[in-house]
């Protein structure tokens, strides 16, 4: 009968542990304090005694309704590649790919929250329509020193703008998904000449997600919430999640012999759960 240690050992019970101790602690940094740097204004000087204090146009702009709303932007990050796992898993299954394929993408969720959440509290930048945001009164002459915003909420709101949260969201399931699709499919993997005809229609298949990333990135800066170079830093924190969390389970995609296989099953199997191997070939060796 296996033991509770065992069980624990199979199910990577300290992994997934930790990780959801990280992820907690990452959700919980946005309620610990926001940096309040000051409003910005442009000063135009009317005489020598007097001038008029004006808004910064950069974040003038009108707030619009987010196409993808926050809860659209995690189903498309993490259940869409739940769902294309399983399907993949059902075709072809490998021992340990769904465990490890959970933990991978909970860790690469993990590591854009953690640090999406630490610089945009730290940063504090305003978001392109901050004065929209925090209900700007437009009917008081500025002096330039007042905080005129009357939604405090909204104020907190438009200050977090750097770096894009939907977009380190995106591309850290997404650019995860598309890694471990270009893993089972094996086109990256070094086979010397002997790729398939349909390797770079595999190719331009896996990448989709990274398309579907890239177009929930771009609406933050149509709906007038994140400036382009928040999305960019966003995407960075994204995709450099997503190939931590692949290396830390996955073989890399360029092995000749086993892209695609978690790390514990292409060095041993045991038990004689893998039903079918993805490579014949497999050489412990390549791990």
């Amino acid at each position: 009968m296996t033991s509770w240690a065992e069980r624990a050992r199979i199910y990577r019970a300290g992994d997934f542990a930790a990780t959801l101790v990280v992820l907690a602690v990452a959700m919980a940094i946005s309620s610990f304090g926001l940096f309040r740097r000051d409003i910005p204004v442009i000063t135009l000087p009317l005489n020598a005694t007097s001038s008029l204090f004006l808004r910064d146009p950069s974040l003038n702009h009108k707030m619009r309704k987010e196409q993808v709303s926050p809860i659209v932007c995690m189903v498309l990050a993490y259940a869409l590649p739940l769902l294309v796992h399983a399907v993949v898993q059902w075709r072809h299954r490998i021992a340990n790919d769904t465990r490890d394929f959970v933990l991978s993408l909970l860790l690469s969720a993990t590591l854009a929250q953690l640090f999406t959440n630490i610089i945009k509290s730290l940063a504090g930048r305003f978001r392109p329509s901050f004065y929209d945001m925090c209900d700007w009164n437009t009917e008081v002459l500025w002096d330039g020193v007042a905080n005129l915003c009357r939604n405090a909420a909204g104020e907190a709101q438009g200050r977090k703008s750097f770096p894009s949260g939907h977009s380190s969201t995106a591309f850290s399931g997404l650019c995860f998904l598309s890694l471990y699709l270009v893993g089972r499919a094996r086109v990256a993997a070094c086979t010397h000449g002997t790729r398939s005809m349909l390797s770079a229609a595999k190719l331009f298949g896996a990448c989709l997600p990274l398309l579907l990333a890239t177009w929930v990135a771009l609406t933050r800066s149509q709906d007038n919430w994140h400036h382009y170079s928040d999305i960019a830093v966003g995407a960075l924190i994204g995709i450099a999640s997503a190939f931590v969390a692949h290396a830390f389970n996955y073989v890399a995609v360029c092995s000749p012999h086993n892209a695609g296989l978690p790390l514990e099953t292409c060095v041993a199997d045991p038990a004689g759960t893998l039903e079918e191997p993805l490579h014949k070939e497999n050489d412990a060796s390549e791990c």
